[in-house]
């Protein structure tokens, strides 16, 4: 093993020599797993057909679709989930970090229930919601923080307040990049080998039925496409969205400087 010029926070290094797999040998294994899957999860199987006459995809959001079909769960707690097929399966994504002190923490549910006890919907400023605000900033260090539903509503906003401040219309992003489902951030966040263009000059590859706008797509930790793409376009770019990890597609870790190098080269006034 060797260290790479991978971000040292990552703790990531890879072998130094690798031999791919034959595409024969790949195909026959991946058959025999799914030919398991099928078996193991009947219930789910049966549960994806019924959820899909009622919920499009029979999921609450697309990308939890998969094919055959994905695993449904009826309970969990700590780093553990309960399927309908009744298999005990570990959680590795755990709400994407929202869970990230396990499901049903005892802590958590005693301040839910606590919360429940004196309402929660208001429509109005609260104290409560302004103690959440201080904490949060003190914590990570920020001036001012506004709350959302959800992380398309907020990437939302954080794009729209970008464009008014700078007076331009122009998004940049990274090709794979997932950000939700707003309109511009859509481009390119899974795009087909035959429409996503060159490695180092990816096309933008737009969502059907989203209205984007102009966005420029760029590669994951290639500062030179970036630099070269606001050179070319900085009179139109309002901002540039990015996942510090990529993991729409798999964990793609940033190497050594990337993230840096984007904080420190641009200015997007």
């Amino acid at each position: 093993m060797r260290t790479t010029t991978n971000h040292a926070e990552t703790f990531r290094s890879i072998p130094t020599h690798a031999t791919p797999l034959s595409d024969t040998k790949l195909t026959s294994l991946l058959d025999q797993e799914w030919s398991q899957f099928k078996d193991n999860t009947r219930a789910s199987g049966e549960e994806s057909k019924s959820a899909a006459l009622v919920i499009p995809l029979g999921v609450p959001s697309s990308f939890q679709y998969w094919e055959p079909y994905p695993i449904s769960i009826k309970s969990a707690q700590g780093a553990w989930m309960t399927d309908v097929d009744g298999r005990r399966l570990l959680d590795l994504s755990m709400g994407f970090g929202a869970m990230l002190v396990g499901h049903l923490n005892p802590a958590v549910v005693e301040e839910i229930k606590g919360t429940l006890e004196i309402g929660t919907l208001f429509v109005t400023p609260s104290p409560i919601s302004r103690d959440a605000a201080e904490r949060l900033c003190r914590r990570f260090a920020i001036d001012q923080v506004r709350f959302a539903n959800s992380g398309t509503e907020a990437t939302m906003y954080a794009t729209r307040l970008a464009r008014a401040v700078t007076g331009k219309d122009a998004v940049v992003k990274v090709e794979g990049g997932y950000h939700g489902s707003y309109d511009p951030l859509t481009v390119s966040a899974k795009p087909s080998l035959d429409k996503a263009g060159p490695a180092d000059n990816p096309t933008p590859v737009h969502s059907a039925g989203a209205i984007s706008g102009d966005v420029f797509v760029v590669p994951y930790n290639d500062l030179v496409a970036l630099e070269r793409t606001f050179k070319e376009n900085s009179s139109k770019i309002a901002c540039f969205i990015v996942e510090p990890v990529l993991e729409n597609l798999g964990i793609v870790l940033p190497d050594a400087g990337y993230l840096e190098g984007v904080r420190n080269r641009f200015d997007f006034r």
